[in-house]
């Protein structure tokens, strides 16, 4: 059976370091969202013009293209065994995705929600802030840092429930730090591997 996992939560809350830990221990191949179709713009392809305009005018990628990007990465690893950070971020993507990877034969394993209180995610970002803003990106302001929190307060508890549902769903407090959170997702994963 192949270990097929997203990982998902508000912005700031550490899902990219966990999804690396993930991938590490488990040999997954990690697939970040974000870094996709940073990469795509980066190499100026039809998807990264088309992704750019949409980024640089503070609008959420649509949801076909990001699955596009998605899907073209996907094949590369025969749609088995990876993690994905920061999708899906609305049941719409949660259930198209869960659909192609059925008839791929390869299923959603898991997806790993991390909680985060609004006070550390406040002090997470004031501190990404300062430390090590992410130069590669060019929606870190905090005008577009409310508006993705606010996206993500919109859509997290109808994604929760679509796959409660199917039992795939595994909250973990992010309150805590990186160590306890990733021994705590691999308690999760071991239950259902």
């Amino acid at each position: 059976m192949s270990l097929n996992l997203f990982i998902i939560g508000p912005s700031g809350c550490g899902k990219t370091t966990q999804a690396k830990l993930i991938a590490e221990k488990y040999n997954l191949t990690h697939i970040s969202m974000g870094q996709l179709l940073r990469d795509e713009m980066a190499a100026k392809s039809g998807y990264g013009l088309e992704a750019k305009g949409y980024i640089d005018n503070g609008k959420l990628v649509p949801d076909d293209l990001a699955f596009d990007v998605l899907i073209n990465k996907l094949k590369t690893i025969n749609f088995a065994n990876f993690i994905i950070d920061g999708f899906p971020r609305v049941l719409n993507q949660g259930r198209i995705i869960e659909f192609y990877l059925r008839k791929n034969n390869s299923p959603i394993t898991a997806v790993i929600h991390l909680t985060l209180s609004f006070e550390q995610i406040s002090a997470r970002r004031a501190k990404a802030g300062t430390e090590f803003q992410d130069k590669d990106r060019t929606d870190n302001n905090p005008q577009e840092i409310a508006n993705r929190q606010a996206f993500y307060d919109d859509n997290i508890d109808s994604v929760r429930e679509y796959f409660e549902s199917k039992g795939k769903f595994i909250d973990i407090d992010g309150n805590r730090p990186i160590e306890p959170i990733f021994e705590d997702i691999v308690k999760e994963i071991e239950k259902i591997k």
